[in-house]
């Protein structure tokens, strides 16, 4: 199922969403509301078949009334729909194989498109502020208000069976790759399975009243639980938690729905972490988005990272491989909503008003899409640049002045020459720029009079020859020195002296000069990017980055925490290399922040560049699932014993319905207070700081499976009466006879009513035997049967309780 949202705008949406809720779950009847025409390429004819492409999406482009759909890697409009819908009414489409719905969000109309025919084939109001979600051949409807879960047919938009009621208020559900549609319920806590409409078993992901957001990653519902900081994955082996970092922990922004295992979680501050929902790996990166931004929920491609920037209607690229920003892809160019979401393996931008959509393939190739024309026009052809503009005029880079090109141009002559032999002017803009160790200088020809200039040679700003740079003959395009090998450290000044022939002598002279900036070597280097922390399982943190620009000067790196302050034991790294390997951390609740500085030389002293950027992370990962777990039934309890999970600051939690023990360090317990005669789920969770991961084993504590066979005794004066319950007023179901000493089945005991040998008065007891007796399961007094240590109560072991 791939959803594409469009929103209203927002004071629009406040209203709409006030004024008008939802009444009912379907109304009665199919309401038309939707007329559909085909534009296809010259197609005009509604009945009409058509093949759509396979690598291809639905858009929205409700500024024009219409729904397209493009292929993703041509860039192309190969199908239109025109709808009369008010323009700007926000419409959602659902798209799953066939199944193509319509949700007007602003009427709460939902239409079908049959995409071979390109016409609405059915459609049906329901109400504004239901959810609607469509995959793998089913559909339901959500009511977040009412609590109203229903399901209905995907193909006549009809409801199948009944709707089910659940404690309001309720969150987006989502729908499984098996049809189950799960809803987070944030008054208990769990997420409830709907399965072909009928409500399973829930599933605690969270502490009741928490505030709870459902995301479906690789098919699995892995719920953000804001309230505690974790991420529950309800897997098929038990809901495994991952504690969240404290920088995406408030209000984070998730997608719906993603095809691998990679959630990406976006915080405050331009925050991103990944959580890797196969391992519960947690990698944290901080980005430097711009201020005061609005952006929408990331989305995974690959190893790159979309972020929705809809005050630019752009997408920021984040390389998560590399640490690196990636070109900004532009969608609208302008503020408003976008619609962002990952289909099939292609990712897809929509400006939902507008006619520009982009697409993107797992090779990272973009494509633009123009969604009100037929063709996508090619490319914008540059202007042949016309003579003078950015060249002089012999067609040389830089000519006429400052008018163009990268470097300074040729001044013009003067009409006439101040006299017949005067030699050329000075050099103009000498300008000097150091990186790398290398300075570049760079400057304009001398103006041509009666005497030519031949060339430029460099020298310091004292005169002195700079050694291993040859001159610069005039007739080359390149007017720029380069002397390399510098020291950091160091100012330079450079002088640009004309070279010319005196036309008396014939000797070739030494001009006027033009005298540059100072200047260094090396360019003060930029701060480091691309800070990411990624922890392993026994209190060690790699931190990762992307050096600034110009390394050159560099120093040093050091590792330091959000106050500037270096981590204790943590060594400097040399320049060249870029990962910090942080041993011996506590895993804690608290997270910890990582900064990296370059330390330079500056000339005069030491420089710092520290990085705009931190990286959040425990010295932890989440603990692998519990293995070996083994449960050994026990009167009232079970006997478990499981291997140790390797990890740091690890413990066990054991529950059952007898309650919960935690903070266990041994790979044993021995859980009691069981009732005996029914199953028990037994669940051991390995837990630290962040986050857990259950196993779970069922222990039957049948007592029959324990029965002993004993001798009856005391019988000797009359026969012992057998009843059909542990007590002297049940009635009658049989008797042992008079002096009976043989061999009973002594399935369990239990306690019960008073009983008195009539022999023998100070006998008594409240201990019942059930029994197998002559083919029948009946009750005795303890009294009359040869239990051991029965005088003190209840028999030792190998003999259970009945419950």
């Amino acid at each position: 199922m791939s959803g594409v949202r469009t929103p209203g705008r927002s004071a629009v949406l406040g209203r709409l969403l006030r004024r008008d809720r939802v009444t009912g779950q379907v109304a009665i009847g199919l309401v038309g509301v939707l007329v559909v025409s085909a534009l296809v390429y010259g197609v005009g004819m509604a009945s009409s078949r058509y093949k759509l492409s396979d690598v291809g999406a639905w858009l929205t482009a409700t500024g024009k009334g219409m729904v397209v759909h493009a292929n993703g890697l041509l860039g192309k409009v190969d199908g239109k729909t025109q709808i009369q819908a008010a323009p700007n009414h926000r419409i959602k489409i659902i798209q799953d194989g066939n199944t193509v719905l319509l949700v007007n969000e602003t009427t709460g109309v939902v239409s079908r498109i049959d995409p071979s025919q390109l016409k609405v084939t059915q459609s049906q109001r329901f109400g504004i502020g239901l959810q609607i979600v469509a995959a793998e051949g089913v559909a339901y409807t959500l009511d977040p208000v009412k609590g109203l879960v229903q399901q209905i047919n995907p193909v006549t938009l009809a409801p199948i069976g009944r709707a089910t009621a659940l404690t309001p208020p309720i969150r987006p559900g989502g729908l499984d790759p098996r049809g189950t549609f799960w809803v987070p319920t944030e008054q208990s806590g769990q997420l409830i399975p709907f399965q072909n409409g009928v409500q399973g078993k829930p599933v605690t992901v969270a502490q009741p009243g928490a505030q709870l957001q459902l995301s479906m990653v690789a098919g699995v519902p892995t719920v953000i639980d804001t309230t505690s900081g974790t991420a529950a994955i309800a897997g098929p082996d038990g809901v495994r938690k991952v504690a969240l970092l404290s920088s995406v922990r408030d209000n984070p922004k998730v997608p719906a729905k993603v095809e691998g295992q990679t959630l990406p979680i976006l915080g405050t501050g331009g925050a991103l972490v990944l959580l890797d929902t196969g391992t519960g790996r947690l990698t944290s990166a901080g980005l430097r988005l711009p201020q005061r931004h609005s952006f929408g929920a990331p989305q995974v491609l690959g190893p790159k990272v979309f972020i929705p920037d809809e005050t630019a209607g752009a997408l920021i690229v984040y390389n998560a491989t590399t640490g690196r920003f990636e070109q900004t892809i532009r969608v609208s160019g302008k503020p408003g909503p976008l619609d962002v979401f990952v289909k099939d393996g292609m990712l897809w931008a929509n400006d939902p008003y507008g006619d520009k959509a982009v697409s993107v393939d797992q090779n990272g190739q973009r494509r633009n899409i123009q969604k009100y024309t037929d063709k996508v026009p090619g490319g914008i052809r540059r202007p042949i640049p016309s003579q003078g503009a950015g060249g002089d005029r012999d067609g040389n880079p830089g000519g006429n002045g400052d008018r163009g090109g990268d470097r300074p141009g040729r001044p013009l002559p003067p009409n006439k020459p101040n006299r017949p032999n005067q030699p050329p002017s000075a050099p103009t803009s000498v300008v000097a720029t150091g990186e790398n160790g290398t300075v570049t200088v760079r400057f304009g020809r001398s103006a041509r009079y009666r005497v030519q200039p031949t060339g430029y040679v460099l020298k310091y700003a004292d005169g002195r020859p700079v050694d291993g740079v040859a001159e610069v003959p005039d007739n080359t395009p390149n007017t720029e020195f380069s002397v390399p090998n510098l020291p950091c450290e160091q100012e330079f000044q450079f002088r640009v002296v004309v070279r010319y022939q005196d036309p008396r002598s014939k000797s070739f002279r030494n001009g006027a000069s033009g005298i540059s900036n100072k200047t260094t070597a090396c360019r003060n280097p930029a701060a480091p990017t691309g800070v990411t922390a990624v922890p392993d399982a026994n209190g060690t943190i790699t931190v990762s980055f992307t050096p600034g620009g110009d390394t050159t000067a560099v120093k040093k790196y050091v590792l330091t925490n959000d106050g500037g302050t270096s981590y204790p034991g943590v060594a400097p790294l040399p320049k060249g290399q870029s990962r910090f390997v942080v041993s011996g951390l506590e895993c804690k609740a608290e997270d910890y922040t990582f900064k990296v500085t370059a330390v330079y030389d500056k000339g005069d002293g030491e420089g710092q560049a520290p990085s705009q950027e931190t990286a959040n992370a425990r010295a932890c990962s989440q603990p692998s699932p519990v293995s070996g777990l083994e449960a050994t039934a026990e009167n009232h309890g079970a006997q478990l014993k499981w291997n140790k999970v390797e990890g740091n600051g690890i413990t066990y939690t054991v529950q059952s319905s007898a309650g919960t023990k935690s903070g266990l360090t041994e790979t044993s317990y021995k859980v009691s207070g069981l009732r005996n005669g029914q199953s028990h789920d037994l669940t051991v969770t390995a837990v630290n700081a962040a986050g857990s991961s259950p196993a779970t084993r069922t222990v039957n504590l049948d007592p029959a499976a324990h029965a002993q066979n004993y001798n009856g005794h005391h019988n000797n004066s009359t026969e012992t009466t057998l009843r059909a319950g542990p007590n002297t007023n049940e009635r009658k179901v049989g008797s042992f006879p008079k002096g009976f000493t043989g061999s009973v089945k002594v399935i369990c005991q239990e306690s019960g009513g008073l009983a008195t040998d009539s022999d023998d008065a100070s006998r008594k007891s409240s201990v019942w035997d059930k029994i197998e007796y002559e083919g029948n399961v009946v009750w005795v007094s303890d009294l009359f049967v040869a239990t051991p240590e029965s005088a003190n109560g209840f028999s030792v072991p190998p003999l259970w309780n009945c419950t």
